[in-house]
């Protein structure tokens, strides 16, 4: 029987630009295991305790657009101390014992708890017959989300290691859930611009809503600077020009010529939405067009024309569809 084994590989979609890498492994070599996880996230020193069972390792990892999920096994007791993370990285215990201190902040988790790797601090690991599923995504994209509620990047801080109440502990799950869907199966739904996109948001959005950190803290008060009605229209008419493409808030609000903020406060008080509600009726109103000029026989599918706008969820998109247009979209497709 052979120590490891390693298989890696790489989906591109016909008709994207996004490349979506895999790679599963299984290793009882303690070496090899701390090669893997240095090169895919941190410098580290793994050590075996006591006398621990002999080491059952195993990763399935998927990444794309700065952003990794990955399944991991450890079937043993290990204690890691690893240097600085650049990103930020949130573990799902999904089973066995997870200790972690990074710095002034200690957590403990088991099965159902989840624990955060701030960036810039070295951490130490103690892991009791772990397995886990691991987000990892840019540290950018959360201080850039940070920065649109007022906090800039240079003064924002993560101030703990553990979501903030049992509550958006469950968001977080809901959220880890959905991003490791959207790399699920042999065409990956990231493997849309429009969808990677949406995954690297809602990440961003989860950790800032989940774990204790300066946005929480920030004072803000609407009304500063008030943004008149032709900017509203101005981004109206660049989100209609470019809802096929992935579409960032900071993107809406240049082409604006506004302040993120002050956008959004224009449009809850001329257009009663938000700059991302209104791209995401636009898309619906789109995909409603689609599912219109479908045919079946053609090889239009419900699902392949919502992954087309950005949805990557079918089920989902079927409820928001049938809320809108009182119909499901296998209905109209079938028209």
């Amino acid at each position: 029987m052979t120590a490891s084994a390693f298989r890696l590989e790489y989906t591109r979609s016909m008709d994207t630009r996004v490349e979506v890498g895999r790679i599963e492994v299984e290793s009882r070599d303690l070496g090899e295991v701390e090669h893997l996880i240095s090169s895919r996230y941190v410098r580290n020193r793994p050590r075996l305790l006591g006398r621990s069972s002999p080491l059952r390792f195993r990763s399935r990892a998927a990444w794309a657009g700065g952003v990794t999920v990955d399944r991991m096994i450890y079937g043993a007791t290990v204690a890691v101390s690893t240097e600085a993370f650049e990103t930020i990285v949130v573990v799902d215990v999904t089973g066995g014992r997870f200790d972690l201190t990074a710095g002034r902040y200690v957590g403990r988790a088991g099965e159902g708890g989840v624990l955060l790797y701030p960036p810039g601090i070295p951490l130490a690991v103690l892991m009791e017959q772990v397995t886990c599923d691991i987000v990892q995504m840019p540290a950018a994209a959360v201080t850039r989300l940070a920065g649109r509620l007022g906090v800039d990047s240079g003064d924002f801080r993560l101030a703990g290691v553990q979501p903030v109440s049992p509550a958006l502990t469950r968001h977080w799950l809901a959220t880890a859930a959905y991003l490791f869907d959207s790399f699920a199966g042999p065409d990956p739904a990231v493997s849309n611009p429009l969808i990677l996109s949406s995954v690297v948001e809602a990440a961003a959005a989860a950790v800032l809503a989940a774990f204790p950190n300066s946005t929480m803290t920030v004072d803000y008060t609407p009304g500063a600077g008030r943004v008149p009605p032709i900017a509203v229209r101005q981004a109206v008419a660049y989100i209609d020009a470019h809802a096929d493409g992935p579409i960032t808030l900071e993107d809406v609000a240049a082409a604006a010529g506004v302040r993120v903020r002050g956008l959004q406060a224009a449009f809850a008080r001329h257009g009663d939405t938000t700059p991302m509600g209104y791209l995401r009726r636009v898309r619906m109103e789109r995909a409603h067009r689609d599912l219109l000029a479908g045919d079946r026989a053609r090889g239009d599918t419900v699902a392949g024309i919502a992954r087309r706008w950005g949805f990557a969820a079918p089920g989902r998109f079927a409820v928001e569809y049938r809320k809108v247009f009182g119909r499901s979209p296998g209905e109209t497709l079938g028209a």
